[in-house]
């Protein structure tokens, strides 16, 4: 996970775990994580987008999130892009 003290976005790489459907038009993920950010111990990536976001459990994906808090090692944020990893590959 990349994050520089003057930006309030990172680029993650994980796995989806769990999907939680709160309202009809957005939707909670939950990524698996386990390292460090701006010297914060984080154990869990809870991540909220829209519902027309194509997330599905157990899949690993690319994405640019916006940050919403980081507190007790959960960090929280908007997905603002997210592209599936196995998409992500040099077909050169």
């Amino acid at each position: 996970m990349l994050l520089s003290a003057f930006m309030k976005t990172v680029i993650i790489v994980s796995k989806c775990i769990r999907v939680i459907k709160l309202k009809n038009s957005e939707i909670w993920f939950e990524f698996h994580f386990k390292g460090v950010c701006s010297g914060s111990v984080l154990r869990k990536v809870i991540l909220i987008s829209s519902a027309s976001a194509l997330i599905e459990k157990n899949e690993e994906y690319l994405i640019y999130v916006r940050i919403i808090s980081c507190i007790e090692g959960v960090l929280r944020g908007e997905i603002i892009k997210v592209k599936a990893l196995d998409e992500c590959w040099d077909r050169s």
